[in-house]
């Protein structure tokens, strides 16, 4: 059955508008982690001789404030799904990056599985009520 000419650019321009709202946000993303988290290696010692960190809560606040930005910016442009997938792995490829590096124990793993989960359910959660928003939804 062919397929009607006016249907055709109108999927590969839906195609190409996910595409390029996905690679917006993977780049913004690994702007967001950089700006908070990537700068900082630094782990503080604690006047009992542990250790904490690397990051402060304040940084940890502001990457999710942004990653929560970038979440509505996917859902606004009616591409939750892919947006905030595109924003998760992306965060989670950054703080992975980071952790294995400067981890010995190999935990890392399962640290980087609970970023992943955490920011795909919080940008899952922002995108879908942002574009059932834009949508005009109750």
């Amino acid at each position: 059955m062919p397929e009607d000419r006016e249907t055709v650019p109108a999927r590969r321009t839906g195609l190409a508008s996910a595409a390029g709202t996905a690679g917006l946000l993977a780049v913004a993303t690994l702007a967001n982690y950089l700006a908070w988290l990537g700068w900082d290696r630094q782990k503080d010692v604690l006047p009992d001789g542990s250790t904490t960190g690397p990051y402060q809560p304040w940084q940890v606040a502001g990457v999710a404030l942004g990653l929560g930005v970038l979440a509505a910016v996917a859902g606004w442009r009616r591409h939750p799904v892919i947006g905030a997938a595109a924003v998760s792995l992306t965060m989670t490829v950054c703080w992975s990056v980071a952790a294995a590096t400067s981890d010995d124990s190999g935990l890392w793993a399962v640290g980087a599985l609970l970023v992943l989960a955490g920011t795909s359910l919080g940008t899952g959660a922002v995108a879908a009520l942002t574009a059932r928003f834009r949508r005009g939804g109750h």
